[in-house]
């Protein structure tokens, strides 16, 4: 018997591992032959706490063996952190398969980003690695249930009566499981909540979907931080933005990870201009270079932050870059937020931990656009 919550195989000997049950409430569900729910998935689901276990369990392995069995694949990205989520990794696993990218979160942009506008720069984003049709890509909000009734008309419009729901942690799979079976499965804001395969039948549509465990990119700002950080990190209300206009020398800081020097003005020796995007529990910080060591020896937690907390463990190699990014353009930094230009270019020297890959992309916040959508 599997857990109806993370999909583990239930055992009553090892409380410390997945899927243990006390072996007398194992029984009662075996007597009674009801759908059996983890002591983590339960304390999940009826108190929001998350026991600590070591989780020994490679996904992105488990998840090769298994795709194999599917020819649907339902990739759910997280729209605020599109770079963060869109993983090389899953991607190598997909490409040759009937794609939907299931865009989440799209309730948490600001109301002035037009959807077909949305969808066009995703399709752009995506059409060197996928060959996938517009209308393949999906823009939803699980929390909301927005978009959803649609996804569910056009897979069975396409006679597809079986699919994989795959991506990182955090992005909203089981959320958006919950929302189209309307059967309250095990979901949180913590990472890792599902921990195998969670079949879904969804009995309106002639459709069966299974719940798959969120991979773990290891190249995000979240990764540097444990569970508990990592739900603070993620927004849940519209993105946080603000508008900098900031003299040459100037250091500007998002969280306490990532800082930023500016090197130069822009065109005709104006000051750039640029806002910054992120949830809003991530900082934004300008200071003058002379204060920099005394924040990050004093402030962190404070007005530096994540982490949340003074004297957090961090340990940390970072390295110094040189980017130059031009009007009209976004550097994203996975899992943190973006920055974008709007007069320029900005020329600045970044110190980030190495191995984070920032890309350098079109704005997905247009500045010359107000439509509402």
């Amino acid at each position: 018997m599997k857990c109806h919550g993370c999909g583990v195989e239930i055992q009553t000997v090892d409380p410390q591992k997945p899927g243990f049950l006390p072996e007398h409430v194992f029984e009662k569900f075996l007597s009674n032959e009801e759908e059996a729910l983890c002591q983590r998935c339960f304390k999940l689901k009826h108190y929001g706490e998350l026991m600590p276990m070591k989780i020994d369990i490679n996904f992105l392995s488990e998840l090769k063996k298994i795709i194999k069995n599917f020819d649907t694949v339902l990739w759910v990205i997280d729209i605020i952190d599109f770079e963060g989520t869109y993983d090389k990794q899953i991607l190598e696993l997909v490409k040759d398969k009937n794609v939907f990218l299931i865009i989440n979160k799209v309730d948490l942009l600001p109301k002035s980003v037009a959807f077909a506008e949305l969808k066009d720069w995703v399709l752009e984003r995506v059409k060197n690695d996928l060959n996938i049709k517009k209308d393949n890509i999906r823009l939803i909000s699980a929390k909301k249930n927005f978009g959803i009734n649609r996804l569910m008309k056009i897979l069975k419009g396409q006679n597809i009566n079986k699919a994989i729901v795959v991506g990182t942690t955090n992005v909203g799979k089981s959320s958006l499981l919950n929302t189209i079976t309307n059967v309250k499965i095990t979901t949180s804001s913590f990472p890792g909540t599902t921990l195998g395969v969670v079949r879904r039948k969804i009995s309106d549509y002639g459709i069966e979907l299974y719940d798959t465990p969120g991979i773990e990119t290891n190249n995000r700002f979240t990764d540097f931080f444990d569970i508990y950080t990592q739900v603070e990190m993620i927004p849940k209300r519209t993105i946080s933005r603000k508008t900098f206009k900031p003299d040459v020398g100037k250091v500007i800081f998002i969280s306490s990870l990532f800082r930023f020097k500016i090197l130069s003005p822009a065109h005709d020796d104006l000051k750039p201009i640029f806002l910054i995007f992120a949830p809003e529990n991530i900082s934004f910080h300008q200071t003058k270079e002379e204060r920099v060591e005394d924040l990050l020896q004093n402030r962190i937690g404070e007005v530096l932050y994540p982490p949340y907390e003074k004297n957090y463990p961090l340990d940390i190699e970072y390295e110094k870059e040189i980017v130059m990014i031009e009007e009209n353009e976004e550097l994203a930094l996975p899992g943190l937020g973006w920055i974008s230009v709007r007069r320029g270019p900005l020329n600045i020297e970044v110190v980030k931990p190495k191995n984070i890959e920032m890309v350098i992309r079109k704005p997905l916040i247009s500045p010359k656009k107000g439509n509402i959508i």
